[in-house]
C-alpha cells in the first residue's frame, strides 16, 4: 500500500486493523473507536452507516463486528481517500464503501429510512472554539454543520426502530437529547468514559431508537487510565471489545504467558529508529505519539510500530533491547527486512514476534 507524504499507518487490536492516517489531518482516537465498539451493530442482514467519517476509523472497527455492507460520509476528499485506502488494506473494499459529499446531502444518494444502524461522531466544539488548521477545524468543529443538522440528518436516514449512536462531549449532553428527541430518536443507552476516576467525565456515548420508548439505560462508566497511568482493564475491554477477550485467549495458550515482556521497534518521522521495552507496548506506543514516552521520540512523532517481540522474562527482554540498541541504522532496517520476510504468512505465531513493515 502506497502512502503519501506525511502519512503514516497506525495499528490497532495487535495489527490486526490497520488505519491510515496524516499528521495534517484530524487522527482518529479513542472516541471513534469506543463508539464502533459501543454501538449496536447489525450482523448478518441490514446496512449501516457512519456520517462525519472521517479516515473510516468507525466504519473500520464496526467492520470487524458485522459482515454487512456499511457505507461512511465524508466531506473532505483526502480523508475519504485515505478511508477507502485503509478498508483494502484491510481487505475490507468489498464491504465497506466511503462517499466524498456533505452529510446534509446523504438522503439524496442513500434513500431514506433505509439503515438498520447510522453512527456518528460529530464535531464538538462551536465555531468559537474553531482550530486554525483548516482539516483539523471541519473535523472537530461544527462550522455549517450543527447537531441539529446531523440527528435531523440520522432521522432520515434510520429505519423505524433503527438504531443511531453518537460520542459527543458531556457538557452539552442536554443539546443532544433536546435535537435527538425533536426527530423522534429516543435515547436508550448512556455511558460516560472519564480519563481517570478522579476526574470528571470527558466524552459519553449514547445510542437512541428512532420511535423507541421513553426510558435510558446508563452503563458502568468506562475510566481510561488507572492511578499508575496504565490503561485499565475495563477500558481495554470496552475498547477491543471481543478481540481483547481474543488476545486474552491467546495468551493463556501453551505458548504464550500473560506476563509478557516486550521488545519494540518504532520508526520515527525523520526516519530514524527507537527501540525499547514494555509490559503494555500498545499504551506505550500512545504515550511516544503523545510525546511522553521518551525524551528521544519527543518532537519525532507520529511514530510507526514496526517490529514487537515477546519474552517470557524481564532479563531476556533487556538483553534483546541492549543487542538491537547497539546495531547501526542500516542494521536495523536489515533486521526488520529479515523478520519481515520470516513472518509473511504466518506472523510468527509460535516465536512471539510480530514484524510489520509499512508498504
Amino acid at each position: 500500500m502506497r502512502l503519501h507524504p506525511k502519512e503514516r499507518i497506525d495499528y490497532i487490536y495487535k495489527n490486526r486493523l490497520r488505519i491510515i492516517q496524516s499528521i495534517d489531518t484530524f487522527p482518529f482516537s479513542k472516541d471513534s473507536v469506543l463508539l464502533g465498539q459501543f454501538a449496536s451493530v447489525a450482523k448478518t442482514k441490514g446496512k449501516m452507516v457512519d456520517l462525519c467519517s472521517g479516515n473510516g476509523s468507525i466504519a473500520l472497527v464496526m467492520a470487524m463486528r458485522s459482515n454487512v455492507k456499511i457505507t461512511g460520509v465524508e466531506v473532505q476528499p483526502r480523508l475519504c481517500d485515505m478511508a477507502r485506502r485503509s478498508a483494502k488494506l484491510n481487505g475490507s473494499k468489498e464491504q465497506l464503501a466511503f462517499i466524498c459529499g456533505d452529510i446534509r446531502r446523504a438522503s439524496e444518494w442513500l434513500g431514506t429510512e433505509a439503515f438498520d444502524v447510522v453512527t456518528c461522531n460529530p464535531p464538538y466544539f462551536q465555531e468559537k472554539e474553531t482550530n486554525k488548521q483548516k482539516a483539523v477545524a471541519i473535523a472537530r468543529h461544527e462550522g455549517g454543520v450543527s447537531f441539529d443538522d446531523i440527528a435531523r440528518i440520522a432521522a432520515r436516514l434510520v429505519k423505524y426502530k433503527g438504531k443511531a449512536a453518537f460520542v459527543y462531549r458531556p457538557d452539552r449532553l442536554t443539546e443532544l437529547f433536546s435535537a435527538c428527541e425533536r426527530v423522534q430518536l429516543t435515547p436508550k443507552r448512556l455511558q460516560f468514559v472519564h480519563p481517570k476516576a478522579t476526574k470528571e467525565a470527558n466524552m459519553v456515548l449514547v445510542e437512541t431508537i428512532k420511535g423507541g420508548n421513553p426510558g435510558v439505560k446508563t452503563l458502568p462508566p468506562i475510566v481510561v487510565y488507572d492511578r499508575e497511568g496504565k490503561y485499565t482493564r475495563q477500558f481495554l475491554q470496552a475498547y477491543g471489545g471481543k478481540e481483547v477477550e481474543k488476545e486474552q485467549r491467546l495468551a493463556a495458550g501453551p505458548c504464550n504467558n500473560v506476563s509478557d515482556h516486550y521488545v519494540y521497534m518504532l520508526e520515527c518521522r525523520d526516519g530514524s529508529y527507537y527501540t525499547g521495552y514494555s509490559r503494555e507496548p500498545y499504551a506505550r506506543l500512545e504515550k511516544h505519539n503523545e510525546g511522553t514516552a521518551a525524551k528521544y521520540t519527543r518532537g519525532r512523532g507520529p511514530v510507526t510500530l514496526i517490529h514487537l517481540q515477546a519474552f517470557p522474562s524481564k532479563e531476556e527482554a533487556m538483553r534483546e533491547e541492549w543487542r538491537i540498541k547497539q546495531l547501526s541504522k542500516a542494521e536495523k532496517k536489515q533486521l526488520i527486512d529479515e523478520r519481515r520476510r520470516s513472518n509473511f504468512g504466518a506472523r510468527h505465531a509460535l516465536s512471539r514476534s510480530d514484524t510489520d513493515w509499512k508498504s
